[in-house]
């Protein structure tokens, strides 16, 4: 069996878009929204346009729910039902550009999307930090439940059924 811990991180490394659950003017609502992490503590950072809807309900609710997830594959045995997949409750701040960019969220976007360069030339864009609180999921499939937390997400405990 695979390494928990090293699954969680080969998935934050490997999966550039997460869904970003929120509660908009209508009821709760999902987006996929790039992001990029940096650690010490672990932090997911989003760029936002002031069009969005999500940053409206960001805004007037900073807690969201955030989830990242290996794509569906075609033909998995599995049925998709055990998608690999860590799932977090956050609190959101609006950051400044500069900040961004001292933090290192900036450079990492740039590099991880080349879209980056025009999305911040445009100014209605902006930056999200993204902050775990609590423990979050992680599930590696059927069986494979765990509770994640840490300041990088590196305490994983099994979750066993009854």
């Amino acid at each position: 069996m695979a390494d928990p811990r090293e699954s969680l991180e080969r998935l934050l490394e490997e999966v550039p878009v997460a869904s970003l659950a929120v509660l908009g003017e209508e009821g709760p609502a999902v987006s996929l929204v790039p992001w990029v992490r940096t650690k010490g503590p672990t932090r997911l950072w989003i760029l936002v346009s002031e069009l969005s809807a999500h940053t409206a309900a960001l805004r007037k609710s900073p807690r969201a729910g955030v989830m990242v997830s290996e794509a569906y594959r075609e033909g998995d045995p599995r049925s998709n039902h055990a998608l690999t997949r860590v799932m977090l409750t956050v609190d959101a701040r609006f950051v400044g550009r500069e900040e961004a960019r001292a933090r290192g969220a900036e450079g990492l976007y740039r590099e991880r999307f080349p879209i980056g360069e025009t999305l911040l030339g445009l100014g209605d864009f902006h930056w999200v930090e993204l902050s775990p609180v609590g423990s979050g999921g992680f599930v590696m499939g059927f069986g494979k439940a765990y509770r994640v937390g840490g300041d990088d997400l590196e305490e994983l405990s099994h979750v066993m059924g009854r």
